[in-house]
């Protein structure tokens, strides 16, 4: 039987491919061939919608039965801010205007349903690149060359922005005093995150982003409402930064890099990672998305109890094993730094690269 390992990247230099899309259908501003920045919008769309009840009898002074007199909108009718839905009436010459840009839904009764809307979605690039393909309604890929770490956790958010590393060893906690204030606007790399008063001092100096090693896992809840994007390397708990990723994140200090904290969503090519744009001379290969399970590929475990420790594949077992949960899994043995030779279940693998 042959089987693929996914494969965790870190690479110092790729070709590097990402599609952006809209959350709902819109416009594409980008086209192909252009070249875009961080932080340029390349996609708008119309969201937020929300209703407002208007009642025109009343904001015009007459009986409902007379509202119809005054209309000058019709339902389906699109809007800008100020134009005038009713009126005038009266010496005062009172009229109704549209409250927000938006249509009409419905008017019924004497009132008007107005479906307002709310500030368009702008869909930014997020990394400086160029676009090799869109579908113009929906969706923009954008490639550069560039180091890649790629993440097991992420709380949602994207930014960019100058990388400071301010651990000095992969096992190093972070602090409330190494965040100086001439860190503000940055993107950190630290470590070890397992106090709240860290990602609190992060929100007041304004980061760019926090990339970790990991993280206590009680943090997750204030992790998710913090402003700016949050990645952890390796996962939850106290479990240092791997020797691969500790050397490149440390090499790039003072580049400008692109934090993409979005959830893993393995079927939908997504995952949390850390960009780094870089010039190149040369054309650099697009990575590889899974490897062939064997021996002498490098691995890290997934999950406890040896959740972030990394080895090398010495067998693959032909026949499934049964761990003490009961559970029957085809398994391989890796040697594992600081561990030795020990079973491990397939799916608790992945491959570095």
């Amino acid at each position: 039987m042959t089987d693929l390992l996914p494969i965790t990247h870190v690479l110092p230099l790729a070709a590097i491919r990402r599609e952006r899309r809209l959350a709902m259908p819109g416009v594409i501003l980008a086209r192909v061939n252009q070249k875009v920045q961080a932080q340029d919008v390349i996609g708008e769309a119309d969201h937020s919608l929300r209703h407002i009840l208007i009642d025109l009898a009343r904001g015009l002074g007459v009986r409902e039965k007379e509202v119809d007199r005054y209309l000058i909108r019709e339902k389906g009718d699109r809007l800008e801010q100020g134009d005038i839905i009713a009126g005038p009436v009266g010496f005062a010459r009172r009229t109704v205007r549209a409250p927000r840009d938006g249509r009409v839904a419905s008017i019924l009764d004497g009132q008007l349903l107005f479906e307002a809307l709310g500030e368009p979605y702008r869909l930014r690039a997020g990394l400086p690149g160029t676009v090799v393909a869109t579908d113009e309604t929906r969706s923009v890929t954008i490639e550069t060359s560039g180091a890649l770490v790629q993440a097991v956790w992420g709380n949602g958010r994207q930014d960019f922005g100058v990388m400071r590393v301010v651990c000095r060893d992969a096992a190093d906690r972070l602090q409330t005093d190494e965040l100086v204030l001439s860190l503000r606007g940055a993107v950190i790399v630290a470590c070890i995150c397992d106090h709240p008063a860290a990602l609190h001092q992060a929100r007041e100096m304004a980061v760019r982003g926090l990339v970790l090693s990991s993280m206590a896992s009680d943090l997750i809840p204030l992790a998710q409402r913090m402003p700016y994007p949050i990645v952890l390397i390796e996962g939850f708990g106290e479990i240092p930064l791997s020797s691969p990723a500790f050397r490149l994140l440390s090499s790039n200090n003072g580049r400008e890099a692109a934090v993409d904290a979005r959830p893993w969503r393995p079927y939908e090519d997504q995952r949390p990672e850390v960009i780094i744009p870089l010039p190149t001379a040369r054309m650099a290969d697009l990575p590889d998305e899974f490897v062939q399970l064997e021996p002498r590929v490098q691995v890290r475990v997934l999950r406890a109890p040896y959740q972030g420790a990394m080895g090398v594949i010495q067998d693959v077992m032909a026949q499934g094993m049964t761990y003490p949960s009961g559970v029957l899994a085809r398994s391989a043995k890796v040697d594992l730094e600081g561990f030795g030779l020990v079973t491990v279940p397939i799916a608790n693998l992945e491959a570095l690269r």
